[in-house]
């Protein structure tokens, strides 16, 4: 009743009085007067006098600046917080604030009430001693030091990285729980941002043992059971040092079309629902896959063992064989639980060699043919998707490798048509599984992407109209690739690219289709990597329970009810990770830098703020070239540009030759200093570039870290929506000076 009474609020819009709910709804005055109360201490509603009314209250993560003030993150809009009104909320804590009116400038700003989800339990930092007590310097920029219980700080030095659990309340203080170790060594950031992200490092003993108990010989009676693939020629495709091949594919020509295998390593057969090993991997939700070190969803008798797609190997599957028309129409679908062994292991970029005119390795030769059909498939089926209004941003991803000695490597992927090769397959098969799943009315987990919200899409085409590029009224998918593919090859492509992204929703998991806005697909969700991700896993087995016709209704609804909570979980580790991820490789490229300094690099400029430009070289490292260094510069937010003197400008997507200044690995950043292009005579009669110098002027101190700066788009990978900027800073009121009354 209290949900029907909230919905009659909001349709109304307007105060209601006792009498009038009691007429409305025909319910007793204690009743009412019950359901009402409630919804006042839950915070959906307030009375006043005898009205009762909607409360203007909104709930979002708050970002914090150092200076006090603060935005709660909201799809509409970001509601600003002033200084001395955010409570004791820390960065990143749901909070629910009220809404207050307007002030001076026409813009509303809000008060924190109350703080609904703490964002973090466990603190990294360094352990300092002050005055006899234990202190914590949080890694996080933003956070407070907080105190500690001197237990199980014996013996530690001041300097020392530690993981403390947090205790909240009227004086938050913290309890040791690990030792990272000292200083700034890759090992111990990689502790550092395991520890950060609550990720789970280390397998319980009792799940590796029952990893352990698994024969790694299939019985014959599971082979007789399944549908026989070993006589076709299905292979695998990965990077060079993967390990867990979790998807092959094989293709054949058929009399009036084509017919393409995609073969998805069968983990639910040896994971079973509610096992210690399936508990572990739901509460690891995803391999996590850092620099120099993977934390993988399942032990490595599995993802490395029973469950990868070895070559020679026999191993159990579940498939989607797909026949398809000439004009690449869906004819027929069918799912199979399979048994498959591979004839080869081929790499990107051996495959990626092949597509541009080189041969395959003398072993793998008799692929080539299904190579050339899967290529040419693979790239209509791209235009295809594309034509469909599917969102293509094309930014480079670059992969951090750690040797074994510690040297460090940052390589760009180049293997654009080896990747989309097995990219248009993976889609076509999540495709298919997620519409036969809609089509029976079974549940599942979708991976879901909503459309913008419409004021994101307006700030989008007014930012996209300056550049010179239209979009309609209305949201179209369309029209924003169409605008992607315009820039493409133009100064300005990386901001078209950068302001798209900005505009979109975060994808996630949901218990409901709800369509993928990026992908341009009515029916989707992940079904090929269940060796890594846990949705995959659930979907294998809600597929399996229909191919075997055991969906009893009890089973049906206890998923129902059971998927939305794994939904959002899997959500949550899917963004830890990808966040651990960046963060770690940030480090990484920080330290590479630090090993540069005083190289010159050509490179390109990839975001401007009112402090000066940040420029990012072939390798994907980004830097900060300070305004100060620049010279008589000034922000321009309607030209997203830095403007200068005699009509010079910065702008996104330029290049610029800069020097490698210095590198601060435990921040995460890295400063440049321009070059200039003409070469300057030196006083020894050489010549040489001038490098400008840095004089402190304006913008932030060298020595504090640039956590204000806004969000970039220079991330690795792209899933939609899953980078988001930081917010705006709120400008501060100039300060005027009162005048003073002349005595007269």
């Amino acid at each position: 009743m209290q949900e029907t009474l909230l919905a009659f609020f909001k349709k109304t819009g307007r105060p209601h009085r006792l009498e009038e709910i009691l007429h409305r709804f025909g319910l007793e005055k204690r009743e009412a007067k019950a359901h009402l109360k409630a919804l006042v201490e839950r915070g959906l509603l307030e009375k006043k006098g005898s009205r009762y009314f909607l409360a203007n209250r909104v709930q979002g993560p708050l970002s914090l600046h150092r200076d006090g003030y603060g935005f709660v993150r909201l799809p509409e809009g970001d509601l600003f917080i002033p200084p001395g009104y955010t409570q004791d909320a820390w960065p990143g804590d749901l909070v629910e604030a009220r809404v207050m009116p307007p002030g001076r400038d026409g813009r509303p700003w809000g008060v924190v009430e109350r703080v609904l989800k703490r964002a973090r339990e466990r603190l990294v930092g360094t352990l300092d001693f002050r005055k006899g007590r234990a202190l914590l310097l949080p890694d996080e920029p933003n956070l407070p030091e907080l105190p500690l219980a001197p237990e199980g700080l014996e013996g530690l030095k001041r300097g020392s990285r530690i993981v403390a659990q947090v205790h909240y309340g009227k004086r938050p203080y913290g309890t040791f729980l690990a030792y990272l170790g000292e200083g700034e060594a890759p090992e111990t950031e990689t502790e550092a941002v395991i520890a950060k992200y609550g990720l789970r490092a280390e397998f319980p003993e009792e799940v590796l043992k029952e990893a352990e108990a698994i024969p790694l010989e299939i019985p014959e009676a599971e082979l007789r059971r399944r549908e026989d693939f070993r006589g076709l020629r299905v292979f695998t495709i990965d990077g060079v040092d993967a390990k867990d091949f979790d998807d092959a594919i094989h293709v054949e020509r058929l009399p009036r079309g084509y017919r393409i295998g995609v073969h998805i390593a069968d983990v639910s057969h040896y994971v079973k629902e509610g096992s210690l090993l399936d508990q572990e991997a739901f509460l690891r939700g995803t391999s996590v896959y850092l620099p120099g070190r993977v934390l993988p969803m399942l032990p490595e008798r599995l993802s490395n063992g029973v469950c990868s797609l070895r070559p020679g190997e026999d191993r159990l599957v579940l498939s989607v064989l797909v026949d398809l028309t000439e004009d690449l129409e869906v004819k027929r679908v069918r799912f199979r639980e399979g048994v498959i062994r591979s004839v080869a292991r081929l790499t990107y970029t051996e495959v990626e060699a092949f597509a541009e005119g080189f041969g395959l390795p003398e072993e793998h030769a008799f692929l080539a043919e299904d190579l050339r059909l899967l290529l040419d498939l693979t790239q209509r089926m791209r235009e295809k998707r594309l034509k469909e209004g599917a969102l293509d941003f094309g930014f480079p991803e670059v992969k951090v490798e750690v040797g074994e000695e510690g040297e460090l490597h940052l390589i760009p992927q180049a293997e654009p048509k080896a990747r989309s090769l097995i990219e248009e397959l993976m889609l076509l098969a999540n495709r298919l599984v997620a519409e036969y799943l809609v089509q029976k009315g079974l549940p599942g987990l979708f991976r879901v992407h909503e459309e913008p919200v419409q004021d994101a899409y307006e700030k989008l085409r007014q930012a996209l109209a300056r550049l010179g590029y239209t979009l309609p009224p209305k949201l179209s998918g369309h029209a924003l690739q169409k605008a992607l593919l315009a820039s493409r090859g133009r100064p300005e492509e990386p901001v078209v690219a950068y302001l798209v992204l900005r505009s979109l929703r975060l994808a996630r998991y949901a218990p409901e289709n709800l369509g993928h806005f990026g992908l341009a697909m009515e029916h989707y969700l992940h079904f090929t990597s269940p060796i890594r991700r846990y949705p995959d896993l659930v979907v294998h087995r809600v597929l399996k329970a229909a191919l075997r016709r055991t969906l009893t209704p009890a089973r049906k609804a206890r998923w129902q009810e059971a998927f939305p909570a794994i939904a959002e979980h899997a959500s949550e580790m899917e963004r830890k990770a990808e966040a651990a991820e960046r963060e770690l490789t940030k480090y990484y490229m920080a330290k590479w830098a630090e090993l540069h300094v005083g190289e010159r690099f050509l490179g390109k400029v990839t975001g401007v703020a009112s402090f000066g430009a940040f420029v990012t070289l072939p390798n994907g490292v980004e830097g900060l070239v300070r305004l100060e260094a620049l010279g008589p510069y000034t922000y321009s937010e309607e030209a997203l540009a830095l403007l200068g003197p005699k009509g010079r400008r910065i702008r996104l997507g330029d290049e610029m030759e800069v020097r490698i200044a210095g590198a601060n690995p435990r921040l995460r950043q890295v400063d440049f200093l321009p070059v200039e292009e003409a070469p300057k005579k030196t006083e020894n009669g050489k010549e040489k570039a001038k490098e400008v110098e840095m004089r402190k002027v304006v913008g932030p101190p060298k020595d504090r870290a640039r956590d204000t700066r806004p969000e970039r788009a220079t991330v690795n990978t792209i899933y939609f929506g899953e980078w988001t900027p930081k917010e705006p800073e709120e400008p501060r009121p100039a300060r005027t000076r009162a005048r003073r009354k002349r005595r007269r």
